[in-house]
């Protein structure tokens, strides 16, 4: 008998992932537990185990988005039953696309159209209803470059169009000649799913749901710098490598355990404070933005901090994180110094109520005791929402923040 295999929940807050690699051929043989699927959800990549043993019929392809709870295969349990399943026609994940016959009726027989291409046979199936078999991708990728789909021949099960289909299309299609015959490439249409595709979501719906307003402050950090270059030169006695996201991280902190009303997470009714700072640090990634907790900061000390936020910022890039080490965070911070980019208005991640950036450090000409001097400066900036946060509180948080950073030696203390 076959057994199922449906999109898994990673998370309570996951509605869809989307199908990124499958590891084993369709029709091969897989055991219990094996690691057969890579899915990607709007935090992170997931290793999808195989929970029988049997023969792999391959349902949703690489690149679709699957709801919760449907179809992505099955595993028949002998080669016959393989055999019966992968001759079945019902396509049971995929939407469907209307086309009509060279007199606009729409068709009312089967038919099945065969193009030679490369040596190879490519089939498209369209079915007695005069549908067209095509994933929910490889739909919007079709509507989004304005293609006519019963043009796309489908390599999938049964003769169905999946996104490469769609992409193999457009390449064909992408030089055109025009009266001089010069080449022109057609523009790429790029499908936003899985992580980018939750970011542009949160994002769009933090902005909407709350009164964000945004404060900066510059900062002469020549002693911070010069307590980094301590840190560096002295390695081998503290034992890592301390960076500077690492001390505004811990003065951060210290800010935090001074102003609970920032350390805090707001539905709309009620403030929720923390006795604990559970601290978010966003990481731009390849595959998008992804955002650690360095859970309990308060409790670390600078090297704990250094230690463990290396090992969250390591594997957020390799796309490597748990599920669970992107929740609970109480507080965001966005370091953005690495860039030339010296203010910006973050995006508050919610349901917590302000974040802080930190821009890049330039030295500049300034004035000191009256004096005009070389100094190492530096923004940071905050953004509230002004539900929750007021001007007189911000402007607390900003002063802390300020004497924390050009006396860092109040950080470690």
């Amino acid at each position: 008998m076959s057994v199922e295999l449906v999109m898994p929940r990673a998370g309570l807050t996951m509605v869809e992932g989307t199908v990124m690699m499958w590891k084993v051929e369709e029709g091969s043989e897989v055991k219990k537990g094996d690691s057969i699927l890579e899915i990607e959800n709007e935090k992170t990549m997931i290793d999808f185990e195989c929970t029988a043993d049997g023969f792999i019929h391959i349902v949703a392809e690489p690149g679709e988005v699957v709801a919760v709870g449907r179809r992505i295969g099955f595993v028949a349990e002998t080669k016959e039953e393989y055999n019966e399943l992968s001759k079945n026609k019902k396509d049971f994940n995929s939407t469907t696309v209307e086309v009509c016959s060279n007199d606009g009726e729409i068709s009312s027989s089967k038919q099945k159209f065969e193009i030679k291409k490369d040596n190879e046979i490519y089939s498209s199936h369209v079915t007695n209803k005069g549908h067209v078999r095509a994933t929910g991708l490889a739909k919007k990728m079709a509507i989004s470059a304005e293609i006519d789909i019963k043009k796309v021949n489908g390599t999938g099960p049964n003769g169905r169009i999946v996104a490469k289909d769609i992409d193999d299309y457009i390449n064909s299609m992408a030089i055109v000649n025009d009266t001089n015959n010069e080449k022109y490439l057609k523009p790429e249409v790029i499908p936003l799913t899985g992580i980018r595709r939750s970011i542009a979501k949160n994002m769009y719906e933090s902005l909407q749901n709350m009164a964000q307003s945004s404060a900066a402050v510059e900062v002469d950090v020549t002693k911070l710098m010069e307590m980094k270059k301590i840190f560096t030169d002295k390695i081998n006695i503290i034992g890592c490598k301390v960076t500077m996201n690492d001390i505004l991280a811990m003065a951060t902190v210290k800010v935090l355990k001074k102003h609970p009303l920032t350390n805090s997470t707001f539905d709309g009714t009620n403030i929720t404070t923390y006795p604990y700072v559970n601290l978010s640090v966003a990481v731009g990634a390849e595959n998008g933005l992804m955002v650690p907790v360095l859970k309990y900061a308060d409790k670390m000390t600078l090297t704990q901090i250094s230690t463990n936020l290396k090992d969250l910022v390591e594997r957020a890039k390799e796309g490597k994180l748990v599920s669970d080490e992107q929740l609970g965070g109480t507080f965001t911070i966005s370091n953005v110094g690495v860039f030339p980019i010296d203010i910006a208005t973050p995006i508050i991640n919610p349901p917590q109520v302000a974040i802080m950036g930190f821009g890049r450090s330039v030295k500049k000409m300034v004035i000191v005791n009256d004096e005009p001097c070389i100094r190492t400066m530096m923004n940071i900036f905050v953004t509230f929402d002004h539900r929750v946060l007021d001007g007189l509180e911000v402007g607390r948080i900003m002063y802390d923040m300020k004497e924390y950073l050009e006396n860092p030696e109040l950080i470690i203390v």
